[in-house]
């Protein structure tokens, strides 16, 4: 079991200066002094659970990221068996809408593996988001395993592979949002040129018969 109180310090210190707080002010906000913190930060002291949830609630973090760095590593790696680990992940990708699952079976009659024109036939897991950066992500993972005890820094090197594809899929992402933007804005526009304006239409006046 890994001891996780050993990198609390070191969190709270990259949360704080992520939101730019001094030692001081956090100190402040936690009712602390500012020498005790200091020495949370060094792992000199450790925090108890109740200062931990004041500093958390500080930095509006919860204690999950306070305590594992990454509340979403934390939903993973820290539950005690790999059959949770594989779920929970599974469950991260299907929420974010990266996977699905689909069947589609042949009719009863056709001879095995022979699906319709343009069908497939069977069950599938499909990539259904950023298929092409997760595939150079695991084309790149297994690489790196069997390379690992050739780099100087593996875990280093790890975290520059994860980062570079994560700042990749972060960029479809920001694309795809800009994407929708436009479409909307057009719709909108098409929408707005297609009313007919209150301000020209004029009512026409019944004729009346003498």
């Amino acid at each position: 079991m890994e001891n996780y109180e050993s990198g609390i310090g070191g969190n709270i210190k990259e949360v704080r200066l992520g939101l730019g707080y001094s030692q001081e002010k956090l100190a402040n906000m936690c009712e602390i002094s500012n020498s005790t913190l200091s020495a949370y930060e060094n792992s000199k002291k450790i925090p108890n659970l109740i200062t931990i949830a004041k500093i958390a609630k500080a930095l509006g973090v919860s204690i999950e990221r306070l305590y594992y760095g990454d509340e979403n590593i934390s939903f993973v790696n820290t539950v005690p068996d790999e059959g949770r680990k594989i779920v929970n992940c599974v469950y991260v990708l299907w929420d974010l809408g990266v996977i699905h699952y689909f069947e589609n079976f042949m009719s009863p009659g056709m001879p095995m593996g022979y699906p319709g024109e343009g069908e497939r036939n069977g069950f599938f897991l499909d990539i259904a988001r950023h298929p092409m950066s997760i595939r150079r992500l695991i084309n790149s993972l297994y690489e790196y395993r069997s390379r690992e005890n050739t780099y100087a820094e593996p875990e280093k090197y790890l975290e520059i592979l994860l980062s570079s594809v994560a700042t990749e899929i972060n960029h479809e992402i920001e694309k795809d949002k800009e994407d929708e933007k436009l479409r909307k804005e057009k719709a909108e526009a098409k929408k707005a040129k297609n009313m007919p304006d209150q301000n020209t239409t004029k009512t026409k006046k019944p004729v009346v018969a003498n």
